[in-house]
């Protein structure tokens, strides 16, 4: 006797649903990230905060993670749910794509550890 009962149409009801929910949680993050992005730009670029390291730090931090909302997260929304692949060209752009993606992400978190460690 199977536990597992589920027939192919509750399988593609369950993929389609998983697709609709990523397609709306990229579009909420892009808005959400694009605002919260623009605000800490606006908020880092006064005159007051110039000569403040930290700010450099942050407003870095911010630059790098409107650049992962931007790029990032169109790539993966197409790789997932609209099954276009851009890292299946060539070896050459499979490398350098991963690179920029992984090293974008990870740029973020390297420049609040530099600030911290600068304060």
């Amino acid at each position: 006797m199977s536990l597992s009962n589920a027939t192919i149409a509750e399988i593609n009801a369950l993929n389609y649903a998983n697709e609709v929910f990523f397609l709306f949680w990229t579009f909420a993050s892009i808005a959400l990230g694009t605002v919260g992005h623009l605000l800490s730009i606006y908020v880092f670029t006064r005159p007051i905060l110039r000569s403040n390291p930290c700010a450099c730090y942050f407003l870095a931090a911010t630059v790098t993670g409107l650049f992962v909302s931007y790029i990032n997260l169109p790539l993966r929304l197409l790789q997932y749910v609209f099954n276009y692949d851009v890292f299946k060209y060539s070896n050459a752009s499979c490398k350098i794509l991963s690179w920029i993606l992984f090293c974008s992400r990870a740029l973020a978190s390297w420049f609040i550890a530099l600030a911290s460690i600068d304060r």
